[in-house]
């Protein structure tokens, strides 16, 4: 019985010192409570940081004008709104230094006397007309020939498209003497351009501007890429004649109406820089010579909204949009205001190579 007491009184002392070696477990600490200024930078952080993501993945935008196969442009003024002072208008289209040049005519080259190729001296009123051809060349220098690309298959249906498939233009345009398939007959396409459309560069060297052509892998949409979404791809037929009355050079559309046709090549090819005007450099400052609507998106139309641009006064253009014969300026301050919308100049933004007529 005493052996069994001893026993039990050692293992009291065991538990005792092993309770005394378990550490101390410390109080709990206050939570101090929340600053509501931390909490909003926190969540200003969180925003900012969501919507810088959430620009960088957006895809830029450009806006589509409308393909119609007659477009008539009209600007009749409408009553004013009251401008205010300081404003931005958000642009669906991101700013692009693009460099656009617009093929001259005749009565501006020096080789052609300053008169239209029809010109003869007759005594006829007005000559029989011509087309206004300009040749790109294969190699940047004269006598290097043109090129010839075959535009059968999709090529053909997109530009039977390009003219509303009618049939009376089609045979105008794809006979051997109407320009584009002199000689050597439809579908090889000669590699030229005609007075007043626009071409782009991407390469000037010694006199000569390389010509910026669609991919000949395959057409693109009709409805997306046309004179009315991309005059420096697709162009306009333009003819030429000259009034001995006035002694001027005069531009129609041929005898069938509207006729268009892409600007595709299956080699590079060149013009020479003499036969092109660029675009007025941006930024450029212009000044309104009437009251103008500044709209979100540059056309088709022009829309009534509650900014204007007044008389008189001033703005800096930093993006152009060209849609057919016209063209449209981006605001540094946001939204678009015409520049030309044929036969006008809305504001001290001029050219001296005017458009082919619409």
């Amino acid at each position: 019985m005493a052996a069994s007491r001893i026993k039990l009184l050692i293992w009291f002392i065991i538990l005792t010192l092993l309770i005394g070696c378990v550490p101390a477990i410390p109080r709990p600490t206050p939570i101090p409570p929340l600053d509501p200024n931390a909490v909003n930078l926190f969540m200003g952080q969180t925003a900012d940081a969501a919507s810088a993501q959430t620009l960088a993945a957006m895809p830029p935008s450009t806006p589509t004008a409308t393909f119609t196969p007659t477009p008539r442009n009209t600007f009749t003024p409408e009553p004013s709104f009251t401008p205010i002072s300081t404003f931005v208008i958000p642009s669906p289209t991101p700013v692009v230094n693009i460099i656009y040049y617009r093929v001259k005519h005749d009565d501006q080259m020096a080789d052609q006397g300053y008169k239209s190729r029809a010109y003869d001296g007759n005594s006829q009123d007005v000559r029989d007309q011509t087309p206004e051809t300009v040749p790109l060349f294969v190699l940047p220098k004269l006598g290097s020939g043109t090129a010839r690309t075959k535009v059968d298959g999709a090529w053909e249906i997109y530009l039977e498209f390009l003219n509303n498939n009618d049939e009376g233009k089609l045979r105008y345009l794809k006979s051997d003497g109407t320009a584009l398939f002199n000689t050597a007959g439809f579908p090889q396409l000669q590699s030229l351009t005609m007075g007043g459309n626009i071409v782009r560069l991407d390469l000037v060297q010694n006199g000569w501007g390389r010509v910026v052509t669609m991919e000949y892998g395959g057409p693109p949409n009709a409805e997306e890429v046309n004179y009315f979404t991309r005059p420096d791809l697709v162009h306009k037929f333009v003819v030429t004649g000259w009034k001995r009355s006035t002694k001027t050079t005069i531009l129609v559309n041929p005898p069938k109406g509207d006729l268009y046709w892409p600007i595709v090549t299956r080699r590079r090819v060149w013009i020479q820089m003499d036969r092109v005007e660029p675009f007025p450099i941006l930024p450029m400052d212009i000044t309104a010579k009437s009251d103008l609507y500044i709209q979100t998106t540059p056309g088709p139309t022009i829309e009534k909204t509650k900014f204007q641009l007044l008389t008189g006064q001033s703005a800096t253009i930093v993006q152009y949009y060209p849609t057919g014969s016209n063209v449209w300026g981006m605001l540094q301050s946001g939204g678009w205001i015409p520049l030309f919308l044929y036969p006008t100049y809305f504001t001290s933004w001029s050219m001296e190579t005017i458009p082919p007529p619409p």
